[in-house]
Order: structure tokens, then sequence, then C-alpha cells
């Protein structure tokens, strides 16, 4: 029966010691954040991208898990330049997003989610995500 214990109490210190994605580790996500705007030529008639520019002060938000419908864990406001970088992270899986802004027809404003996946699958790993890219129609 003491046996039986011991190996119990080995058994649990093993399985307590997995922890969930989250803060308290030694992994980074960063990317960037930038508007592409486009408009359709006169002359040609065909939709040109004229220029981008990096998208300062929006919020990135992040979730510990791959659940879209969770509320955010963190958020970061992107710098001059566009960029964000959450950090202290353990390996597992997560969410980012960020909002478009977009104007329909009527030229009412409105907003709406993209999402980035990313797995951490080591500690002291930089992952670089795949850059937000907003379109903007003019």
């Amino acid at each position: 029966m003491r046996n039986f214990l011991i190996i119990c109490a080995i058994a649990l210190g093993f399985t307590a010691c997995d922890k969930p994605a989250g803060e308290g580790g030694t992994s980074v996500i960063e990317g960037q954040v930038y508007k592409t705007f486009t408009f359709q030529n006169p002359t040609t008639g065909l939709i040109d991208t004229t220029y981008f520019l990096f998208d300062a002060g929006k919020d990135v938000f992040i979730i510990y898990g791959d659940d879209k419908s969770e509320v955010y864990d963190d958020k970061f406001e992107t710098d001059y330049n566009g960029k964000y970088h959450f950090e202290y992270l353990r390996k597992g899986d997560y969410t980012l997003y960020t909002y478009a802004d977009s104007t329909d027809g009527s030229m009412i404003k409105h907003d709406y989610p993209i999402f980035k996946h990313v797995t951490i699958s080591s500690n002291n790993s930089t992952n670089k995500v795949a850059d937000f890219v907003i379109e903007k129609n003019q």
C-alpha cells in the first residue's frame, strides 16, 4: 500500500508540471501591422496598390489558446513602425487578432477582426508571425 502511494505521488508530480499556454515562459511572439491602400486606375480600369503605411497605435490582442470566442488575455499597442511584441510566453497555442476598419458602399464605417494562429513549440524561441495586412480601398 505504501509503494502504491509513493508511485501515485510521483505520477501526480509529473502531471502537475505540465503548464498550459500563457505567461511565465521564455518565448516571444512578434510581428507588424500595416495597411495597403488601393485605388482603381481611371486610365486602365485596373485596381492598383499605391503604397503601404505602418499602422501605429493599433491594438493587437492575444488569447492564450486557439479558441477565437474567448476574451483576450493581453494586448499590445503597436509602435510608430506598426510593430508589436508579446514576451514571457510558455509553449502552446495562441491566437492573435487586430481589427481592420472598413467602409461599405453607403460610407458606414465598421471594424472586423483579423486572426492569426501561432504555436510555440520550444522554450527560448522568438516566433515571427506573418504580418497583419489591412487593405484599405479608396
